[in-house]
């Protein structure tokens, strides 16, 4: 019996991933590590299984020796919610990557939602009332995600959603809320991130709301253009009328996307545990004869 462990979880308690899982294939997800479709041998489910690259993982050891960030894994399984991606194990490989075990979602991206389907307001309004249900138990556990994108919520078959990745999240302590590098995707990032301004959870509220509203009008709120063009044009524009881009939108719904992405945190909206139900509760349609019962 020993023996046989030691076959399978190697030295000092790492899993052999190779002897414990049947890799069927690589998914797209992850830009920090790889992700694969896999049979775990074990439980005989099909799961997600996630290894960090080599440079993430050495990054991610010198973190952990310094005490500042619990692993990836370690944040993952704390947060427990229906639209939150089940974590089920999380430790090293006898190959001395960090790897994660996750339950495997059949779906597709918020990304894609906007891009390859025909989804109509009411069904991507509450799609995000689930987004922002997912992100409030992140903050309620304690956290800030910092990498909040279309790309990091799956939407399966059932219409259900999905928060897939926390490899850049952070505690909400005032260590991390200090000024720091910049992490996410810049034309999803909050003005202070930016300016390297200290920071707090309404960091993910601004990214959530420039999610939102490219979602609902197929353009970003701030335009395109260069790396510093975005960043000038957080600074010192206001955002695009959504009701130009997309005249069926109703008044409170607009309102509640302008104040998602505000410039400034004080006038923004402050938590993201109320900005769900907002979006359930919201007419999400402007009201007119030819759409009043349109979806």
């Amino acid at each position: 019996m020993l023996g046989k462990l030691k076959e399978l979880f190697g030295p000092a308690g790492r899993v052999n991933l190779e002897r414990r899982f049947s890799i069927h294939c690589e998914t797209p997800q992850g830009s920090m590590s790889r992700v694969y479709r896999a049979n775990d041998k074990d439980t005989g489910r099909t799961v997600a299984l996630k290894i960090q690259l080599p440079d993430k993982h050495a990054a991610a050891e010198s973190r952990a020796e310094r005490g500042t960030r619990p692993p990836e894994g370690e944040i993952a399984m704390s947060i427990v919610h229906p639209n939150v991606v089940k974590t089920y194990e999380h430790g090293l490989a006898t190959t001395g990557e960090r790897y994660m075990v996750m339950e495997f979602i059949q779906g597709v991206s918020l990304k894609f939602v906007r891009e390859a389907t025909k989804v109509g307001v009411r069904a991507k309004v509450a799609l995000l009332a689930q987004a922002a249900d997912a992100l409030a138990a992140v903050h309620a556990a304690g956290y800030i995600h910092h990498d909040v994108n279309p790309n990091n919520f799956l939407v399966d078959h059932d219409n259900h959603v999905k928060l897939i990745d926390f490899g850049l999240a952070v505690p909400n302590t005032p260590a991390f809320r200090r000024p720091g590098n910049r992490t996410g995707m810049l034309q999803y990032m909050a003005p202070e991130l930016i300016r390297r301004e200290p920071t707090d959870e309404k960091i993910d509220i601004f990214s959530f709301g420039v999610l939102a509203f490219e979602l609902l009008t197929d353009k970003l709120p701030f335009g395109g253009g260069t790396n510093l063009a975005q960043m000038t044009q957080k600074f010192n524009a206001k955002p695009i009328d959504p009701l130009i881009l997309n005249p069926r939108l109703s008044d409170e719904l607009v309102d509640i996307l302008l104040r998602t992405i505000a410039q400034k945190p004080a006038d923004r909206w402050q938590r993201m545990a109320t900005l769900g139900d907002a979006l359930r509760d919201v007419n999400p349609r402007r009201e007119t004869k030819g759409n009043a019962q349109a979806s």
